[in-house]
């Protein structure tokens, strides 16, 4: 009778762990509590190097001492005084360009430069930050290229430090050939919170995001595209148009330009890279 009874407990013993068991949480800024710093009071055209100070924010402690080590007794004259000694370099990437002026804010390749700069300058002993293409490389499909966004984007999450990502958007235009798209519009965001894994056949995922217009938590969806568009990709030492070349956003709480189309003007919004160690 006794022998019976164990191998009755021995068997229910795994059936109780198996049942036991849940899926992982999400991944979420070490610092999520922060306060967000809005770019409104500041410069409209400043969610770069804002985008930049919240990664800095509601990241792990060292990424926080980045933040705090910029001059300045209030968020504006933080933001000032990164511009004036960073962002009005002359620009590696665009000929006779500084890096970031009032009226088109600063690129992705610029942003990068400015912040591994800043960080070396101070000698803040930081991993270089990095950017990354998210256009499809190599052939990849778009099944791969969203599994590759996650795995990078949660990486940096795991690092310490809430990525930086490029979302725009692009818009066909109203005159002229059916595929002559342009870039439309271009915006930063911080990520701040991304699922821990993605499953089987996966075709989006959820992300919350800091969004330097308002500084807000928002929330919004990166997926594979359910309609073709053209796009460039402008990290790319050859740039061209091509179709459909990256994953599609749905970020209802950021309009990203869209009271500027003209009525019925086709477009896409599109993540385009993000910054990360």
């Amino acid at each position: 009778m006794l022998r019976t009874l164990a191998v009755i407990t021995t068997a229910i013993i795994p059936l109780v762990f198996l049942t036991s068991c849940a899926p992982a949480g999400p991944i979420v800024a070490p610092n999520a509590k922060a306060s967000s710093i809005s770019q409104i009071p500041i410069n409209k055209n400043g969610c770069g190097p804002v985008a930049l100070m919240n990664s800095y924010e509601f990241g792990s402690p060292r990424w926080n001492k980045a933040g705090k080590t910029i001059a300045g007794s209030s968020n504006k004259k933080k933001f000032t005084n990164l511009i004036n000694k960073y962002g009005r370099r002359l620009s590696k990437h665009s000929t006779a360009k500084i890096r970031w002026n009032k009226n088109n804010g600063i690129n992705s390749l610029d942003l990068t430069d400015l912040a591994n700069e800043y960080q070396n300058d101070k000698k803040l002993n930081l991993p270089e930050l990095k950017l990354r293409t998210l256009f499809i490389q190599n052939n990849e499909s778009h099944s791969q290229l969203l599994k590759r966004a996650h795995r990078e984007l949660s990486a940096s999450l795991r690092k310490g430090f809430p990525p930086i990502i490029s979302i725009k958007r692009f818009a066909r235009s109203p005159y002229g050939r059916a595929n002559f798209w342009r870039q439309h519009y271009g915006h930063f965001v911080v990520v701040h919170e991304i699922p821990s894994s993605l499953p089987l056949g996966a075709t989006s995922f959820t992300i919350k995001y800091i969004d330097p217009w308002g500084g807000r938590i928002k929330t919004g969806t990166i997926k594979i595209p359910e309609k073709g568009f053209f796009a460039i990709d402008p990290t790319s030492d050859k740039p061209i148009l091509s179709k459909s070349p990256t994953l599609a956003i749905d970020f209802p709480y950021t309009s990203l330009g869209k009271h500027t189309l003209k009525k019925n003007q086709k477009s896409a919004t599109i993540i385009a890279s993000s910054i990360s160690p």
